[in-house]
């Protein structure tokens, strides 16, 4: 199954962001080993530029996790040749850095202040900052070796960035490429109801269906801003709601709010033992912020990315003129080849490896089960974002816009950028609505009591009395019924009689208390097996109205007899606020579908730019791609060989199946199992 190059699009752009922080892996020394000369003793695995790195120190670095989650296959691969390009990487940056002079006096500060931050500072507390070196590994005199480079990398990183600023130019082009940066928060005018309990939210709610004003409920029903109409937002003596964001309400409350995307009433929702319900009355999306009102940020951001390109650039400019030597004794292998060319450049296996497996998301599901995944699906697209990010670092020119950053963050820039005019018009906005009016499909649901009992008299009793009074617990009471509060339900929920009442029918009366209704008296027959000490009783000697006791046969005997059962009536009524099925009016999810089709006017604007790069650029892709041709749904090879030769198969032969697709019957058809795994049985 071959993903569609939008769908491949979508996914490559989700994983690459937030790459770049993760490109270089650092390990943490352990055992009081650390890399180059830290390790004097054992074999040597790897050399960069002369210096070694032994089998000791590859094995503690071999120990981080994302290492040991698959190590076998195409997976296991991949992750050895990331843990030695991070090798490689972490040794030219340490012989770059022990070029840089710390003196014993800067690293008596890092220690006095590592153990001041953990509470162990002062001669008196030895034992215990001795205590927390050994169980890390370290001694104190290897834990000062460690701070030494470390302080030596700082040095070096503020030496290569030193004198970076940037222009007037760089920053304007920086938020142009990054304007989904600088945007105002979603918020909400609304009112806010709360109450210590149901009851009063369910009275709150209705009174607002019933069209009430919803300052006047808040203020005789709320608990809280009753003195401002429940108004969100308003000052004391104030009763207007003003903006507010997510952080006003309770977490859940603020989902339910927010949810209604527009103008709309929340259902009631329970939180912190309170109950809350919220009247929307103007919903604001997120929307750009102005460059002038930003200006100072965007500053400092564009330096940071520049700062960051700067560093990146460095390390890559290391790596490439870094001299690798692997002896034949060692365990490693280092086959970085390349995987795809983009017009001049070439994007190589290491580049690959390191944008997928460095991914947060990616990291979380990698196991042998997902293995094939991995390198069927996620791999091959985030090779196509490479590609592509290639191809828009490429066509920089033509933009004439300096952009700064590490080369990912260059690349979606220039997305951005050429999507930056993107515009949403009404016509589109009415016709994402109309054709997609199951999302906007609010379905029926129900504040459902169920009243059951096993006597027709008390059922009807009960009935009577609620109609009277519209109290159920009351009614429930004097009658002898029990009630069972079965809270908000939706179609399917119910048993099929309860279900087909509720969601499928009208026979329901309105009580008192509205819009609570109340249903028919509804009849549920269950078939109880019969106890073995019942049998010798005639059951319709007890009960007049029980049918008598059936069997399958009266030939039956033994095993072959089906187990003697009788019919059991319950008695059942339904108290529910039912909610029909609505579609949300346009009104209520503009603000969402203008987003939504903004982003795709965008998504296509960049897209067409990437096309027409590649109509300049030769790409040549050097790996095959494994998920191409491969259909889920499809028989195996071996199974279509199977039936064209009539080989039987469990349950019945070629021949037998056959003759039940000609009756119309078909059998379903097991998906074919993956190379290496056994056919399901």
């Amino acid at each position: 199954m071959k993903l569609s190059r939008r769908a491949n699009t979508i996914i490559l752009w989700l994983v690459s962001i937030g790459l770049l922080a993760g490109m270089v892996i650092t390990f943490t020394p352990s055992l009081g080993v650390g890399f180059g000369g830290a390790n004097e003793t054992g074999a040597v695995a790897l050399r960069v530029n002369g210096e070694p790195i032994r089998e000791l120190t590859v094995a503690q670095a071999r120990s981080n996790p994302l290492f040991l989650s698959v190590t076998e296959g195409e997976v296991g691969e991949d992750l050895e040749l990331l843990l030695v390009d991070a090798l490689i990487r972490q040794e030219v940056v340490r012989q770059e850095s022990a070029r840089q002079r710390v003196s014993d006096a800067d690293v008596r500060r890092a220690v006095d202040e590592f153990r001041t931050t953990r509470g162990i500072a002062g001669r008196a507390n030895d034992s215990a900052y001795l205590d927390l070196l050994a169980r890390s590994g370290f001694t104190d005199e290897t834990f000062r070796v460690y701070l030494r480079q470390q302080l030596q990398e700082e040095a070096w990183e503020a030496a290569v960035i030193d004198g970076v600023e940037v222009d007037d130019e760089e920053v304007r082009a920086f938020f142009e490429g990054n304007r989904d940066r600088y945007v105002s928060e979603e918020r909400i005018e609304a009112r806010h109801i709360v109450t210590e309990d149901r009851a009063a939210a369910d009275e709150a709610r209705a009174r607002l269906e019933a069209g009430e004003p919803a300052g006047v409920v808040a203020r005789e029903l709320s608990v809280e801003r009753a003195d401002r109409d429940g108004a969100l937002g308003a000052a004391a003596g104030e009763t207007e709601p003003r903006p507010v964001g997510r952080p006003a309400l309770p977490t859940a409350v603020a989902t339910a709010a927010f949810g209604l995307g527009g103008p709309g009433i929340t259902d009631v929702i329970e939180s912190d033992g309170r109950f809350h319900v919220v009247v929307v009355e103007a919903y604001l999306p997120v929307a750009p912020r102005p460059f002038d009102e930003v200006a100072a940020a965007v500053r400092d951001d564009a330096l940071a990315a520049k700062q960051s390109g700067v560093l990146e650039a460095e390390i890559e400019r290391l790596v490439d003129a870094a001299r690798i030597e692997i002896p034949e004794a060692s365990s490693l292998s280092f086959d970085d080849r390349p995987v795809a060319v983009v017009g001049d450049a070439e994007i190589m296996a290491t580049d690959l490896v390191r944008a997928t497996y460095t991914n947060p998301q990616i990291q979380q599901a990698l196991s042998p089960d997902t293995a094939f995944i991995i390198t069927a699906f996620f791999k091959p697209s985030v090779l196509a974002q490479l590609v592509d990010q290639e191809l828009a670092l490429q066509g920089l020119a033509e933009l004439d816009a300096p952009f700064v950053g590490p080369r990912s963050v260059v690349a979606q820039s220039a997305l951005n950028y050429v999507a930056r005019d993107a515009e949403v018009d009404e016509e589109d906005v009415v016709a994402y609505y109309e054709q997609n009016q199951a999302a906007f499909t609010v379905p029926a649901s129900a504040e459902v009591l169920r009243v059951e009992s096993g006597s027709l008299e008390i059922a009807a009793a009960f009935r009577d009395a609620v109609l009277q009074s519209g109290d159920v617990a009351q009614a429930a009471e004097a009658a002898g019924a029990v009630v069972d509060d079965l809270g908000l339900v939706v179609p399917g929920q119910l048993e099929g009689l309860l279900d087909l009442t509720l969601f499928g029918t009208d026979a329901f009366e309105p009580l008192p208390t509205e819009p609570w209704q109340i249903s028919d008296i509804l009849v549920v027959s269950d078939e109880v097996p019969l106890l073995p000490e019942a049998l010798e009783v005639d059951p319709a000697a007890e009960d007049p109205a029980a049918e008598e006791p059936t069997a399958e046969a009266d030939g039956a005997e033994g095993g072959d007899a089906e187990p003697l059962t009788r019919t059991v009536d319950r008695y059942v009524i339904l108290v529910a606020d039912r909610r029909p099925e609505r579609v949300r009016p346009l009104a209520e999810v503009r603000a969402q579908i203008e987003a939504t089709v903004l982003a795709e006017a965008r998504a296509d604007l960049r897209e067409a730019w990437i096309e027409g790069l590649r109509e300049t650029i030769d790409v040549e892709l050097l790996v095959e791609d494994p998920a191409a041709g491969f259909d889920f749904g499809a028989p195996s090879e071996a199974a279509e060989g199977d039936a064209a030769e009539g080989e039987s198969t469990e349950g019945g032969s070629a021949e037998g199946e056959a003759d039940g697709a000609a009756d119309g019957e078909t059998e379903p058809q097991e998906e074919p199992a993956a190379e290496g795994e056994p056919a399901s049985e």
